[in-house]
């Protein structure tokens, strides 16, 4: 079976009227081609009107006259597309006809044809940290890494890309590793954990094969996982703190600060200025990362997540609980001398004294409670710099506005205020 002659085709043209979902009538024009030749489905061609129809008719049978059945197929950016294709082939001196090469492909050995540097696994994980991330940490004479790193997530780069460069073994060419090698290691390694930390490991993995695509480094054609979905992740309630808990956290934050500062400079900018983590430990070990103005009560935060990709800096107003605890101190000392430790101690000192915690527990906490206390979304997104959506879908509505106004109620005790007041 083929085509039917064009006249018939023509004579087939029927009007037809439907409904769609809203029970509005939509008119079309359909016409009958017979069957397709290499599918051997039923072809047919719906347009708004008649003389649209018609038209699409005389253009399909012409390019049919012109080179048969194979012809219509393709619209004539795909014939310049395929021509193409062919002419690269040629100029790569690769002799293999376009069908051969899809074939390749779709066997899982293009690569090994066509734009395959040769790289082997552990090369191109070595060229990946040293220019994603500055190359491997530096140890102290001690044999620890130094916990002021300028690249928070290298660390996890390393365990993640490198336990798998590690589990295929260093000398695979990295053009033969297809999908299922690597949705072999995640099933046999993580299938048995969290959704989310099965899904951490495959990011971190997908990050490092679309880098080996990129123009810079060309080490592979393409990402062989980048049709691979990450597991679908259980919707879970957004954690947050108790006022009266994060209360109890600070007077033992205050305690501690003789011994320890750093522990309170963390907190007051995580809890009461919803800062992330890693961008208060790019504010202790690099000048410019941002800019601290007490006597504006402002902070610039012109290094946060994600700023060697070129985000753009926030900038906000500091509360006046945050003000009451820096003013309480010497914060600025104090933030200088914030690690990478620094919040896993503050975790440990809490439980200690019987105050839950969680991870992210400090953002997410403030989050919540900025957005119940002020009912303000632009001045959280300034603030936080999360997208309005995010915050909506996950944080607005919690908490109560009265847990908003105590939790923005927790001030330093008064001997240490009267203290630096008088200082």
């Amino acid at each position: 079976m083929s085509y039917l002659p064009k006249a018939i085709v023509e004579k087939s043209i029927k009007k037809r009227v439907r409904k769609d979902k809203q029970g509005r009538e939509r008119v079309g024009y359909e016409a009958y081609f017979g069957t397709d030749p290499f599918t051997k489905f039923a072809v047919r061609m719906t347009r708004a009107s008649e003389e649209e129809l018609k038209k699409d008719i005389k253009d399909f049978y012409q390019r049919h006259q012109s080179g048969g059945d194979a012809a219509v197929r393709l619209s004539p950016i795909e014939a310049i597309d395929a021509k193409n294709a062919l002419d690269l082939l040629h100029e790569a001196g690769v002799k293999i006809s376009l069908a051969d090469a899809v074939r390749g492909y779709l066997n899982g050995d293009a690569q090994k044809k066509v734009n395959d540097s040769g790289i082997t696994v552990g090369e191109a994980y070595t060229e990946y940290i040293k220019k994603k991330y500055g190359g491997f940490p530096k140890k102290k004479p001690n044999g620890k890494r130094d916990p002021n790193d300028e690249y928070p997530d290298r660390d996890k780069a390393i365990a993640m890309v490198g336990k798998w460069a590690e589990d295929i073994g260093a000398d695979t060419k990295l053009g033969s590793v297809t999908a299922k090698d690597v949705v072999n290691y995640l099933m046999q390694n993580y299938n048995h954990r969290k959704p989310k930390t099965y899904n951490s490991h495959y990011y971190y993995l997908r990050t490092f094969f679309n880098w080996c695509t990129k123009d810079e480094q060309k080490f592979i054609a393409e990402n062989p996982i980048k049709n691979v979905k990450p597991k679908e992740e259980p919707w879970e309630e957004p954690r947050y703190m108790k006022p009266e808990d994060v209360a109890r956290l600070f007077k033992v934050l205050e305690a501690a600060k003789d011994e320890h500062p750093e522990y309170l400079a963390q907190a007051i900018v995580g809890f009461f200025c919803g800062t992330r983590a890693c961008e208060i430990r790019r504010m202790a070990m690099i000048e410019d990362a941002a800019k601290i103005h007490l006597d504006d009560e402002t902070i610039r935060i012109a290094k946060g997540k994600g700023y060697q990709r070129g985000r753009r800096p926030r900038a906000f107003h500091i509360n006046s609980t945050a003000m009451a605890w820096i003013k309480s101190f010497d914060f600025l000392g104090a933030l200088k001398k914030v690690n990478k430790k620094t919040v896993a101690e503050i975790y440990k000192l809490a439980r200690k004294h019987d105050i839950p915690v969680f991870q992210n527990c400090i953002r997410h906490t403030f989050v919540t409670y900025h957005v119940s206390a002020f009912g303000d979304p632009a001045k959280t997104q300034a603030i936080v710099g999360t997208s309005a959506r995010y915050r909506a879908e996950n944080y607005c509505g919690l908490a109560s506005k009265a847990n908003g106004e105590a939790y923005f109620a927790i001030m330093p005790s008064a001997p240490a205020a009267e203290e630096q007041k008088s200082a």
